[in-house]
């Protein structure tokens, strides 16, 4: 059975006219399809536009990072939406995103909005994420599956002949025991990756969609815009690693690296981005008021300003995540003209996460010195360097770890005073020293006993186990007298040298290899009976 085809409307409109009227009417009637058929093209093409429309940030072109935020620098072909005369350019910006600033080139921008916007995570940690939470889904789904098969063979009522039963049990004793272990693995597997999956840091799911308003109404499917913004969650904090080479050539060389541990979780990998690191910190942005001086025959109580505690970064980077380990990179350019030093990193690019650069690598050239400051169960003497940094470079407080001939001996924080620095590499354990206590006693002088005295004394016992002489730094402190009357003498051998602004008295050492050295040191502390002295020791 045949079906005719269903007239258009434009049909009965043109079999209605008078015969003589339609050669007329067939160019108004072709018009009005053409105009029907463009309409509906538009349409279908504008709503195809607005499908297309991405949802994901655009990876910035360069990145400044301060160990408080970022300022990111966007450049994009945006696409343009028109409708009713008006054109408006589109971008989406990461969750977080402030300080918004653009221009359309060759266009004058009126307004800008900004809605949610759910965007398109495109960053190796989401990734890494989805492919966590698609493996435990899947784990899941085979555990319960086990499961409800052990609860099929552990059933009750199962029906049957003896020889049945019997064969029942048989296989039980098979299956059973296999689907407990397949059970015990999955839980194993699906705990981990469910921990696994707790320590990745979190990726943002809003952003936000601008909407950029043009003065005057374009044709242009896409637009050329720059833009700026800053960051929260984004960042770098310098990191050391010294490394202390005692015994090689005339012991004086320490290995230095200048690494940069960065982090990023603005939802997107950093593409081709240009890093630039800067040294800004994060001290106060403005001065405390001045203090009130008031002139008062009664004493006021000082009030101390609280300390502003410091802002906390809006950040995922504290969580646990694998950090990249440094590589050999391409040539750092540094930059210590400016308010503040920056380092424009030689390799583009930063994934989502944390990770580890390398700025730069160096070689300090300083004695070892040894150090001692001995006391009652203290025995260590420490390495240390006091080395004098090159110039024209600048080096931000950072966390370092300290090494001996590649071997760890801890980690601190390192903080250089103009172009000086003190670094410690922990105790060297083939030098010591001992104390022995040799006097303590008190008494009285004087006609009637005028005075009081104490009198400690210590013969220190260096020795060096090394193949080489060491100078050993040993330090004791200084008594600070307060009170008006009260004296110290010494009796010292050989004589201590006195740095009167550290309040310490010190003697340099020298041990031969494989010897031992002496020093003795003695001090009496005199006093009037009328002023109450109970001194002590350290």
């Amino acid at each position: 059975m045949s079906h005719a085809p269903i007239a258009s409307p434009w049909f009965f409109l043109f079999r209605s006219m008078p015969r003589q009227r339609r050669g007329g009417r067939q160019a108004v009637l072709a018009l009005a399809l053409l105009l029907s058929l463009c309409a509906l093209v538009g349409l279908v093409s504008a709503n195809a536009h607005a499908a297309s429309l991405s949802n994901a940030p655009v990876s910035p072109r360069t990145a400044r990072l301060t160990p408080s935020g970022g300022l990111l620098e966007v450049e994009q072909q945006a696409p343009v939406l028109t409708a009713n005369g008006i054109s408006q350019v589109r971008v989406v910006l990461p969750a977080g995103a402030e300080n918004l600033r653009l221009s359309v080139l060759g266009h004058t921008v009126v307004r800008w909005a900004s809605v949610a916007q759910t965007i398109d995570q495109s960053g190796d940690l989401a990734k890494m994420r989805d492919e966590r939470q698609r493996a435990v889904m899947t784990l899941s789904g085979k555990l319960e599956a086990v499961k409800a098969q052990l609860a099929l063979w552990k059933g009750e009522g199962a029906e049957g002949s003896f020889q049945d039963l019997t064969q029942r049990e048989k296989r039980m004793a098979e299956v059973v025991p296999a689907l407990n272990y397949e059970k015990a693995d999955l839980e194993r597997r699906l705990a981990l990756l469910k921990q696994e999956l707790q320590q990745l840091p979190p990726s943002p799911e809003m952003g936000q969609s601008v909407l950029i308003t043009l003065q005057k109404s374009v044709f242009a499917a896409t637009l050329p815009v720059r833009y700026s913004y800053t960051l929260r969650n984004c960042g770098w904090r310098a990191a050391y690693s010294f490394d202390a080479q005692p015994d090689k050539g005339k012991g004086d060389t320490t290995q230095v690296r200048f690494m940069a541990e960065v982090w990023q979780f603005s939802g997107m990998d950093w593409a081709d981005t240009q890093l630039i690191l800067v040294s800004r910190g994060q001290g106060p942005r403005e001065p405390d008021p001045l203090p009130r001086w008031v002139i008062d025959s009664q004493p006021q109580p000082v009030v101390q300003p609280l300390a502003k505690a410091a802002p906390r970064m809006m950040m995922a980077a504290d969580a646990a995540m694998p950090e990249a380990a440094p590589a050999p990179a391409a040539p750092v350019v540094a930059d210590t003209t400016g308010v503040y030093a920056s380092w424009t990193l030689g390799e583009k690019g930063l994934p989502e996460g944390r990770s580890r650069l390398l700025v730069l690598e160096s070689e300090w050239k300083a004695p070892l010195q040894w150090l001692a400051r001995p006391s009652t169960g203290e025995s260590r003497v420490w390495l240390m360097a006091r080395p004098t940094l090159p110039e024209g470079q600048i080096w931000p407080d950072g966390q370092a770890e300290f090494s001996v001939d590649g071997q760890g001996v801890g980690i601190g924080q390192f903080h250089a005073k103009g172009n000086e620095t003190t670094l410690y590499f922990g105790a060297d354990p083939r030098v010591q020293v001992t104390a022995t206590a040799d006097v303590r006693q008190r008494g009285e002088k004087g006609f009637i006993g005028k005075s009081r005295t104490w009198t400690w004394g210590w013969t220190y016992t260096v020795r060096n186990t090394r193949d080489k002489a060491v100078t050993v730094r040993l330090e004791r402190p200084m008594p600070m007298v307060v009170d008006q009357g009260v004296t110290v003498t010494y009796r010292d051998k050989p004589q201590a040298q006195q740095d009167a602004q550290e309040h310490l008295l010190f003697w340099n050492v020298d041990v031969a290899a494989g010897g031992k050295a002496e020093v003795k040191h003695e001090l009496t502390l005199t006093s009037p009976v009328e002023i109450q002295l109970d001194p002590y020791a350290p």
